[in-house]
């Protein structure tokens, strides 16, 4: 469920640091004055809905993106990883998002998933939910490669959906 506003200033800081941007320039692309600019950056105002969606659409930043996205999702979606032991270049996050996968891979050969769901025991639950935080761990590390592939390449999230839609349809995938 999308939230009608939420806390977005750690959002907006990192754009700003991210694309060198001064709160009055930000202001003018979001059609927005530099005081209200000043209040949601420093948090003491939410960005309400409009506002995200209009900022969105100026700056096709994934982080940007995925950090808005969290906000008015109450942190249902993919984290930004910013860590003090993450490195993002796209070098680190492929080596950790390839071993992150490949944990996911074993977790998921796991036998206990043959079993129907309300046939497992406590033991068996707590083994079906590490396998789901392995696969949840591959994704978020897949997630944030695609955001620094983004970044670094100046690929379009957007379009590589619209180009790759037709081919996931034929699959059967995407009705």
């Amino acid at each position: 469920m999308l939230e009608k506003s939420a806390d977005a200033s750690k959002a907006l800081q990192n754009l700003i640091e991210n694309e060198n941007l001064t709160n009055e320039q930000l202001a003018l692309d979001i059609k927005l004055s530099p005081q209200m600019v000043s209040h949601l950056k420093n948090g003491r105002r939410a960005m309400q809905r409009d506002i995200a969606q209009s900022s969105i659409q100026t700056y096709e930043n994934s982080e940007y993106m995925a950090d808005l996205m969290r906000a008015f999702t109450s942190g249902l979606t993919t984290p930004v990883l910013r860590g003090k032991n993450i490195e993002r270049h796209r070098l680190s996050l492929a080596a950790n998002a390839v071993r992150e996968m490949n944990e996911a891979i074993q977790a998921a050969q796991n036998i206990i998933l043959t079993k129907p769901p309300g046939a497992l025991d406590k033991n068996e639950m707590q083994e079906v939910e590490a396998i789901y935080d392995e696969v949840l761990e591959a994704t978020i590390f897949a997630e944030n490669l695609l955001m620094q592939l983004e970044n670094d390449y100046g690929i379009s999230r957007k379009k590589r959906i619209r180009l790759n839609e037709p081919r996931w349809k034929a699959r059967g995938w995407l009705q």
